[in-house]
């Protein structure tokens, strides 16, 4: 019996031996253009670097209150906190996958009352008690790898629930930003706004001097005044998106929305971007962004799923072990005498399900292609959503460059309107028209100023963020053809992601 035992050991590891049915995955090769069509040439190499400091591409902005805000939201938003939870349910997922390939062990333990009849033969009538403690272990053997198999997909299911948490926190430090540039870009635009009410009250009060002593016509007042009361009605409404930002800020916190009245209620100006942000190779961002690597998990997942499926179509081999002691009374059960065993090998083979099995192998292929093609997508969103953000933040510095000549011409049309005004060499008309042409160029230089942050914003998000932000020092340091030279030998390896925010 001891050899048989041992034969079915090890016949039970030779066949755990066994290759797993079901495809072997590997990461599919995406097809990556070799540069990007609007490149910042100006940028040096990009090295991505493990850790909270490489994603900190916020900190170009050098806003030490923006860096505050983005560590406060890092630790207290909610959506972070379900992210994590889904980690942790991925996780124990895994553990219950795993525990699939160790032996189910029950202790068991009975006492047994029972009386004879005496109508039958042998018997003697008595009552008996029968005392029956043990265990009983059932094991499945893994032989064509289907716990092996659903281990790997709950494993790259845990995977695909890190990057989901990458992708969250990516989603959430974007968001802090662009609220906090609405934010700034109001308090600056009502600032603009709050000047040039007070200069056209100013304007208005020498209007109706200059009228009460004969020196113009009512209509100038008329017109001072119209324009003063337009430009005040533009305040309620910077008021409104001030407010709204910060309690869009302090909800991404995780608080509540005037949470941060008092600290943001203080008017400051715009944060500058004092970097360029190196864009790398469109094949880096298989590894740079999170969308990315989470559907190659959710990719290798579904193969592993395929295999699952697979196993289902072969046989199964079952061992059941049962160890115990059996006796009437209490006191003997320590005796070897009391002992007991069993050992039932066990096979069982599908015949015939009309097919429900074979169906649940080809769902699970339909469901890795539909994985694979929306791979291929999220890459190639990847790729639209980098282009399209390195022209929105070049238009956008072009914009601004030319906004900023025009508001110093009108700030000059202003001066040279006033004063010929004041000599009587011109109609009140021109000073109202370089005022309000001063007033328009000045907060659509603010706005293109917050429109470049939110480029800038944008494109280290359609990278993934991580890059290093160069300022302007780093940047003469570089060596554009070295640069150039390493890129071309920039390669995706897969085993080299990086952590990111963890």
């Amino acid at each position: 019996m001891k050899i048989g035992v041992l034969t079915s050991a090890c016949l039970a590891l030779f066949l755990c031996g066994c290759a797993p049915v079901g495809p072997n995955y590997t990461a599919p090769n995406l097809n990556a253009p070799p540069q990007w069509t609007e490149d910042a040439k100006e940028a040096p190499e990009a090295e991505p670097a493990p850790g909270l400091e490489a994603v900190a591409w916020w900190k170009a902005l050098n806003d030490p209150e923006l860096d505050q805000l983005m560590n406060a939201a890092m630790a207290g938003n909610l959506d972070v906190d379900q992210a994590r939870a889904r980690i942790r349910q991925a996780r124990a997922e895994f553990k219950a996958a795993a525990a699939g390939s160790k032996p189910n062990v029950n202790g068991t333990g009975s006492v047994t009352r029972s009386k004879d009849s005496k109508n039958v033969s042998d018997a003697s009538g008595e009552t008996t008690t029968l005392y029956t403690p043990g265990f009983d272990a059932t094991w499945e053997v893994d032989v064509f790898g289907s716990v092996r198999r659903s281990v790997e997909a709950a494993e790259a299911r845990v995977g695909a629930k890190i990057e989901d948490l990458h992708a969250t926190q990516l989603t959430l430090l974007g968001d802090v930003a662009n609220a906090y540039v609405q934010l700034r870009a109001a308090q600056e635009q009502l600032a603009i706004t709050e000047r040039t009410l007070k200069s056209q009250s100013e304007t208005a009060e020498v209007t109706r001097v200059r009228y009460q002593n004969g020196l113009t016509s009512y209509l100038d007042v008329s017109q001072a005044e119209a324009e003063t009361t337009t430009t005040a009605a533009d305040i309620p409404a910077y008021e409104t998106t001030i407010k709204q930002s910060i309690h869009r800020l302090s909800i991404l916190i995780g608080q509540p929305p005037a949470f941060l009245k008092k600290q943001l209620g203080v008017t400051r100006s715009l944060p500058d971007c004092g970097g360029v942000t190196a864009t790398g190779l469109p094949s880096e961002l298989l590894v740079r962004r999170p969308d990315l690597r989470e559907a190659e998990r959710t990719l290798a997942a579904a193969s592993a799923d395929i295999g699952v499926a697979t196993a289902e179509l072969y046989p199964k081999f079952d061992l059941t072990l049962g160890l115990g002691l059996n006796s009437d009374t209490i006191s003997r059960l320590s005796s070897l005498s009391s002992g007991y065993w069993s050992l039932v090998p066990q096979v069982s083979a599908l015949l015939f399900d009309g097919g429900k099995t074979k169906a649940g192998v080809e769902k699970n292929e339909a469901v890795y292609e539909e994985a694979l093609a929306a791979y291929h997508s999220t890459f190639l969103k990847a790729l639209e959503d980098v282009e399209n953000a390195l022209v929105s933040y070049a238009s956008a510095q072009t914009k601004r460059q030319t906004l900023t000549k025009s508001v110093q011409a009108y700030k000059e049309t202003l001066m040279l309107a006033e004063e010929q005004y004041r000599k009587g060499l011109t109609s009140f008309l021109d000073v109202l028209d370089a005022q309000r042409s001063l007033y328009t160029a000045q907060n659509s230089l603010s706005a293109t100023n917050a429109e470049v942050l939110t480029s800038f914003i944008s494109l280290n998000k359609a990278l993934g963020g991580g890059w290093k932000v160069f300022a302007d020092a780093d940047r003469q340091k570089a060596v554009l053809p070295d640069y150039r030279t390493h890129r071309q030998k920039v390669a995706y390896r897969q085993n080299e992601i990086p952590p990111v925010l963890h």
